[in-house]
């Protein structure tokens, strides 16, 4: 059972951005996901919400190369360069924090945007990762961006695993392959996911700060 389970979901919910970088988004990127760029103004929107109303907000951010097979077969035709692997400025918040893979030990500060970095598809295989979401005081964690059938579900099930209440934004998140999206989001269904659009969530987290005040 989570230990959030006695909160109401959307008090101080975590947003957990997932790979929302040039690479995966844009047209020429190296690993680009097919129509991401439509969602920029909704991880935009996303981004600004977090900022405003205090939440914890986690990124991911793919350091020097993803170990997967297919991706070294990608960067072989179209390697990625540093301004590739840069955040979209649409969700990088100027106060942030890069968390090191190379870096186990460093100390982790919730009053800034965590940005962690990756080798691999697994946010958790970041030594990081566990002692990172272990410790968010938050409601719930709120997972969108890319893409769907790698990097969101590896992430949605190891927050699930570890007993912790699960959304997934669906209108900020993409698939390379529609068909394999749709059957991961029926995984994560089964698995225990919840799902919701980025305007409801907006106005859930309104609705249940406000209650909170008035109480």
């Amino acid at each position: 059972m989570s230990r959030y389970s006695d909160q109401a979901p959307f008090a101080r919910p975590c947003l957990v951005d997932l790979h929302t970088q040039t690479d995966f988004v844009l047209p020429d990127g190296a690993r680009y996901v097919p129509g991401a760029e439509a969602l920029i103004p909704v991880w935009k929107a996303l981004t600004a919400f977090g900022a405003a109303h205090h939440l914890p907000m986690v990124a991911t951010l793919e350091s020097e190369k993803l170990c997967t097979a297919d991706a070294s077969a990608e960067r072989a035709a179209a390697p990625a360069t540093r301004l590739g692997r840069a955040k979209l400025p649409e969700t990088l918040l100027p106060a942030h924090q890069v968390v090191s893979a190379a870096e186990p030990d460093a100390t982790l500060d919730f009053q800034f945007q965590l940005i962690l970095e990756t080798l691999h598809e697994d946010v958790f295989l970041n030594p990081q990762a566990d002692t990172l979401f272990a410790s968010a005081s938050c409601s719930a964690f709120v997972v969108y961006g890319l893409p769907i059938e790698t990097c969101i579900k590896s992430a949605v099930l190891g927050l699930l695993e570890r007993g912790h209440r699960v959304y997934v934004v669906t209108d900020a998140v993409r698939a390379r392959d529609i068909a394999a999206g749709e059957r991961t989001l029926a995984d994560l269904a089964n698995a225990g996911a919840a799902f919701i659009t980025s305007a409801a969530l907006m106005e859930k987290v309104r609705q249940q700060k406000e209650t909170a005040e008035g109480q």
